[in-house]
């Protein structure tokens, strides 16, 4: 046989995938400007062909390994300290530099279309933010909305360095304006470079972020294990449009467990936003134009999302409603509030910064005392207030009948005196209850009291 033939008949026999030998490759997220989590075990993953003898290298590390039979690669590299590492040096068949990498701390940040938000559309204050922007240590990557995701190998999506042009430079695919005030708090409260992992499309419910649902497989998973110290959330409103305000606690709590058995990296802390208050019942908004949303759905969700805070360890929630100007929006511009409020809520119970009042007063008890009825709170820091120096708003008082009045408040150390003249023996409060709700109490550290009620 000649040797042409002979070679021909050779190749023939050899399987396509030895012919063209897989490219070393790094999952997207590790790539230039990226941050990684300090002072704990941090993964590196990525792919090769089977059996590739694979390097990574950084700050005075050498991690090696194989890839295995179907080409999959990971090495776990030693705690790193807060700070600039430099580059890290992947080898195998080929070498890949990935430059300019800081550590410090990472988190995920994730939800629906209030994450999803960018200093494209309209943020207060935005064109002041942005001009003061400039800081090589606050990044974040985003991930690029796939819905026809075929492997983690497909995910795309850059790390950006804040500063204006980059926070001006995508609506479709930017980063998130609530991550970016939720970094840059910690950045400076912590010293260190801290990064987001940042996940989000609007209009999806919470189903969409969990095992199953396209959020999950095609934008969370492929994230993971890359090392984060925890998770930010801002969902619900489509949720609230879908009637589910009776499951959301356990929605949530389901989908919290999803994402920390992905990342095997414990409990690890979930800090999410109560959703602002919005006319959905005006709006038509719902299942359909015959089916509206209630003025009522609102705080049922948002009663959820409180009672999801004990069913959840180490969890927290941010209260925004003071924040809202414009209730015909469902997009608030004030990103700032819930960015920072989110952070205060790591400071203080992720990173243990003592002194910080976190969380606004929290309904506690009640005792009914003639016609009124006093309402006790926790988390008053140092005294309960009114924001606009007038009584408590937005109380509503309710006799064995069960129909509610709106009632007088008057604060009284850590509690809230209740009574209208038209209930002579109340039974039950309500406080925020309805979708409009925008209360003045809070206490002197300025946060505030989110709704509740008494009766069920």
């Amino acid at each position: 046989m000649k040797p042409t033939l002979t070679l021909l008949a050779t190749l023939l026999l050899v399987p396509l995938a030895a012919l063209h030998a897989a490219e070393l490759k790094l999952a997207a997220v590790f790539s230039d400007h990226m941050v990684l989590q300090q002072e704990q075990a941090v993964p590196v993953w990525g792919w090769a062909s089977p059996g590739d003898e694979v390097s990574v290298s950084i700050a005075g590390q050498r991690k090696s390994t194989k890839a295995d039979g179907a080409g999959n690669w990971r090495v776990t590299l030693d705690p790193l300290k807060a700070g600039e590492a430099g580059a890290m040096v992947v080898k195998g068949k080929n070498t890949i530099t990935v430059k300019d990498v800081l550590v410090g701390e990472v988190w995920l940040a994730s939800g629906q279309s209030n994450m999803h938000y960018n200093f494209v559309q309209r943020v207060t204050d935005g064109e002041k933010v942005l001009a003061e922007a400039g800081d090589p240590w606050v990044r974040q990557f985003t991930v690029v909305r796939n819905d026809k995701l075929k492997s983690p190998q497909d995910l795309a999506g850059k790390w950006r360095t804040a500063n204006r042009e980059n926070l001006m430079a995508s609506r479709t695919d930017g980063d998130s304006a609530v991550a970016y005030f939720f970094s840059r708090e910690l950045r400076r409260r912590l010293n260190v470079p801290v990064g987001v992992l940042h996940a989000s499309v609007g209009a999806t419910p919470i189903q969409t972020w969990s095992p199953g649902g396209k959020g999950y497989k095609n934008m969370i998973e492929p994230l993971a294990p890359y090392g984060i110290r925890g998770a930010i959330w801002y969902q619900g409103e489509k949720n609230v449009q879908m009637f589910e305000a009776n499951i959301y606690a356990d929605l949530l709590t389901k989908h919290v467990t999803a994402w920390r058995s992905l990342w095997a990296q414990g409990d690890f802390p979930l800090f999410y936003v109560q959703i602002a208050p919005f006319r959905y019942s005006e709006k038509r908004a719902g299942l359909s134009k015959d089916n509206p949303v209630g003025p009522l759905e609102l705080p049922l969700f948002w009663e959820a999302q409180t009672s999801a805070l004990k069913l959840i360890s180490n969890t927290g929630m941010a209260v925004i409603h003071d924040s809202i100007t414009d209730l015909d929006n469902v997009h608030p511009a004030n990103k700032r509030v819930p960015g920072e409020r989110l952070a205060l809520l790591a400071l203080a119970k992720t990173y243990g910064q003592k002194g910080l009042v976190c969380s606004g007063p929290v309904y506690k008890d009640m005792q009914v005392e003639g016609d009124r009825i006093r309402v006790r709170f926790d988390s008053v820091g140092s005294g309960l207030a009114a924001r606009d120096s007038q009584p408590p708003t937005f109380f509503e008082i309710a006799g064995v009948d069960k129909k509610f009045v709106p009632a007088e408040g008057a604060i009284e150390g850590d509690s809230v005196l209740v009574r209208s003249a038209a209930v002579a023996k109340p039974v039950a409060v309500r406080f925020g209850w309805t979708e409009i709700a925008r209360p003045n109490l809070m206490n002197k550290e300025g946060l505030p009291a989110g709704p509740f009620r008494t009766d069920k």
